[in-house]
C-alpha cells in the first residue's frame, strides 16, 4: 500500500514538473522566469527578491538579472517597501494581465475544480491533511538537502 503511495506521489511531482515545463514554454518563459512569477503571485506582499532568490536556489547576482528582465518585460514591478525603505517589493506587472497569459495564471485549478467535486467534504479534508503532510515533508527534506550542498561545488543557479 505504501509503495503503490509512493509511486503516485512521484509520478505526481513528475507530471506537475512537466506541466509547469509545458505552461512555460507555452507563455515563452523559462521554467525560472514562470517559478518567480509564481512566487510573487502566491506569497503577494512577502515577495522579496531575497525570497525569490532563496526559493528557486539561485544567486542573488542571477536572481537580479532574471527580475530586471521580467520587470522590463512588465511580468515584474518592483516597490520599496511601506515602512521599511530598504526593502524592496515584487508585485504582478501588468503582462500578466494580458489576455494571452490569463490561461497560465489560474495553473491547473480547472482540472482540480472537476477532479475534486467528486469527493465528500469528509474525504477533501483527508487529501488536505496528506497533501499537507507531504508538503511539509517535501520541504524539509529539500531544504536538508540545500543545506548540505552549500560549500560543496554545487551550483545555485
Amino acid at each position: 500500500m505504501n509503495d503503490d503511495i509512493d509511486a503516485l506521489v512521484r509520478d505526481l511531482t513528475d507530471e506537475m514538473s512537466r506541466a509547469y515545463r509545458a505552461y512555460s514554454a507555452a507563455a515563452g518563459l523559462n521554467l525560472s522566469d514562470m517559478m518567480a512569477i509564481g512566487y510573487v503571485r502566491s506569497h503577494g506582499k512577502e515577495a522579496t527578491p531575497s525570497a525569490v532568490a532563496r526559493h528557486l536556489g539561485m544567486s542573488s547576482g542571477a536572481t537580479a538579472i532574471m527580475i530586471n528582465r521580467l520587470e522590463a518585460e512588465g511580468y515584474l514591478t518592483r516597490s520599496q517597501h511601506p515602512t521599511d525603505r530598504r526593502v524592496t517589493l515584487l508585485s504582478l506587472g501588468p503582462t500578466t494581465q494580458e489576455e494571452r497569459f490569463r490561461p497560465f495564471s489560474r495553473g491547473p485549478q480547472p482540472l482540480h475544480e472537476t477532479v475534486l467535486a467528486q469527493y465528500s467534504g469528509e474525504e477533501l479534508d483527508v487529501v488536505k491533511r496528506f497533501l499537507g503532510d507531504i508538503l511539509h515533508g517535501l520541504r524539509a527534506r529539500t531544504d536538508a538537502l540545500a543545506e548540505r550542498g552549500k560549500g560543496k561545488g554545487a551550483p545555485t543557479d
